[in-house]
């Protein structure tokens, strides 16, 4: 602290230190350890900043979380989407609960300033329900008919810009006009961010920038459906605006560029939930793309805030009475839990899960 204000002084001989973005904990990567700032180191520090009559702002103070698809991305080498809870180990967390670091920064404050009147705030009660029993409602050959109407056809691959797509999720077809190696390799070098493949709606594997794996071996025949599911990951917090997301570039089969391809949005919005009719029911779920659904009554009133838990599930995104939540990763973490606030809740309740992976 004094070096940095030190720094300052040599600059400016005069007028209020000030630390204008004093960070109470760090956001968190998937695929990543957990992020957390020692409350020890945290307000030592602070104490001694506020001792030399400093100003400071403290970044976060409150955790959030992007619901949805708004959490964003870190770019350098590495492409590091962020997960979908902000809670930042701040102060006061998500679900707006204080913390250990919330009572002693506030320890800290009563050295140097009279604290406000009044009884100190205490994490509220939260509710417990489930487990729920999920039906599938309908996998990728289904989800590419009920979209059909948003289906642009193009000689290349369309960015999600260019269709104007604002969730997450857009579906490449195209047909293989040519008879193919077996294997042959697939290869999307403009892949952003993640890449879920099939073929005749068999799911083959996954493409990834996040972990550099732009190419797949694939097995398929001339005249057959070749399909990428993309997902836009997240935007880049800072740096390059120019941030397309999609396939940017040519993808190729053993190095013959593949044309003439269907681009479909796909928009939760307009088949969640249960807005048709569900397929069979199966004893095992294929792997790949399904739409689940869950109905349930609240018997706590009023609602409480809670949490949802997806343990046994891989990568998608869940939604409450057709409120997006956010994206869950499980086996990845170190987000395990999605918040969900009680003013989301309903007396009878449907809450859908779209998995991409299994």
């Amino acid at each position: 602290v004094g070096k940095a204000f030190a720094v300052q002084r040599r600059h400016q001989e005069r007028g209020p230190l000030v630390n204008s973005e004093y960070y109470t904990g760090w956001l968190d990567h998937w695929a990543e350890p957990h992020s957390v700032v020692s409350t020890s180191v945290f307000v030592s520090q602070l104490d001694k900043m506020l001792n030399m009559n400093a100003s400071v702002n403290m970044y976060v103070f409150h955790g959030g979380t992007s619901f949805g698809y708004k959490s964003g991305s870190n770019v350098d080498e590495q492409f590091h989407p962020i997960v979908t809870s902000y809670d930042f180990d701040a102060p006061i967390s998500e679900a707006g609960d204080p913390t250990d670091k919330f009572y002693a920064i506030r320890k800290t404050i009563a050295k140097y300033l009279p604290l406000p009147r009044g009884p100190v705030p205490k994490p509220k009660r939260k509710m417990s329900l489930g487990p729920f029993k999920f039906k599938r409602l309908f996998g990728l050959s289904e989800l590419r008919e009920m979209l059909s109407g948003d289906t642009k056809m193009s000689e290349h691959p369309l960015t999600f810009e260019e269709i104007r797509q604002s969730q997450a999720l857009v579906l490449y077809d195209t047909f293989l006009s040519f008879l193919p190696r077996d294997p042959g390799r697939l290869s999307v070098p403009g892949l952003r961010d993640r890449g879920y493949v099939y073929v005749n709606d068999r799911y083959q594997g996954v493409i990834s920038r996040m972990d550099n794996v732009f190419d797949i071996m694939v097995s398929i025949s001339k005249g057959q459906r070749l399909s990428l599911l993309v997902e836009s990951q997240g935007r880049n917090a800072y740096g390059n605006l120019n941030d397309a997301k999609g396939i940017v570039s040519n993808v190729t089969f053993s190095g013959i560029l593949l044309t003439h391809w269907n681009v479909t949005p796909i928009d939760e919005r307009k088949v969640l939930p249960g807005k048709f009719a569900t397929i069979p029911q199966e004893t095992h779920c294929p792997p790949g793309f399904a739409a689940y659904e869950a109905r349930f009554p609240l018997k706590v009133s009023p609602p409480l805030d809670t949490f949802l838990r997806l343990d046994h599930w891989k990568k998608g995104a869940a939604f409450l009475n057709g409120f997006n939540l956010g994206r869950y990763w499980t086996p990845m973490g170190p987000q395990k839990t999605l918040y969900v606030p009680s003013v989301l809740f309903e007396t009878e309740n449907v809450l859908n899960v779209i998995e991409l992976e299994q």
